[in-house]
């Protein structure tokens, strides 16, 4: 209920007009924080996906030559590493809240939405180059 007073004006953005005002922008400095501590930094990343988790409001998923660290999908403040030995699936679509961002791994689903188009095919197309070189 907080969360929708704090975030009212962006999340009638996201629900009302398909669009989030936030997807294309900065991380903040605790996100960068985060991503340093699992040894990423945000000018290396192959690919950044700023969106919205369900029930769980902002989400960030990073992707670096090895690993998906996912920022926010389990609480906030949560930081996950995913291997991408571990993904097996990845998909991006336009839904009715704006871009919607999957993945399926070895440990189960992930979902985002609200995310910025651009940047959700780029973490789809590099997560299905690197199965690809795997394979």
């Amino acid at each position: 209920m907080i969360d929708s007073l704090t975030h009212g004006d962006d999340l009638f953005a996201i629900l009302i007009e398909g669009g989030n005002p936030h997807a294309d922008g900065p991380l903040t400095e605790r996100e960068q924080s985060q991503l340093q501590e699992q040894g990423l930094d945000a000018a290396t990343l192959h690919a950044l996906v700023i969106g919205r988790v369900v029930m769980g409001g902002r989400g960030v998923w990073a992707l670096g030559s090895d690993r998906i660290v996912v920022l926010g999908h389990k609480y906030r403040g949560s930081v996950e590493r995913v291997p991408l030995t571990d993904v097996t699936h990845a998909e991006s679509e336009r839904g009715r809240y704006g871009e919607t961002v999957r993945l399926q791994t070895r440990q189960g689903g992930l979902a985002m939405y609200g995310a910025d188009p651009a940047r959700a095919r780029r973490l789809v197309e590099h997560l299905s180059a690197a199965r690809t070189a795997a394979a």
